[in-house]
């Protein structure tokens, strides 16, 4: 039998994924992310699931993407093992 999964962590996870999904999918958007001069870092997202344990792409464990992650993040090969086992 399957454990259940959190409901709240679910939830995180894809409120976060649509809030993405938005900023990058329409100029309006984007244009007032560029006001706010936040910026969407990728490879930091993607840093912080890692750290949790949470699913990532295929691109980031191998070639540039994965380069890329190692060189702007603090995410170590030690850290990305995991993923690479599986």
């Amino acid at each position: 039998m399957r454990k259940p999964v959190s409901i709240g962590k679910t939830v995180e996870s894809n409120v976060w994924d649509a809030h993405i999904t938005k900023a990058t999918s329409n100029k309006h958007y984007a244009t007032e992310y560029k006001k706010s001069n936040w910026m969407l870092d990728e490879f930091e997202i993607v840093a912080k699931k890692i750290k949790r344990g949470d699913p990532i792409s295929e691109g980031y464990l191998r070639g540039v993407q994965r380069d890329k992650l190692l060189e702007y993040t603090d995410i170590t090969i030690q850290d990305l093992e995991k993923y690479l086992l599986e």
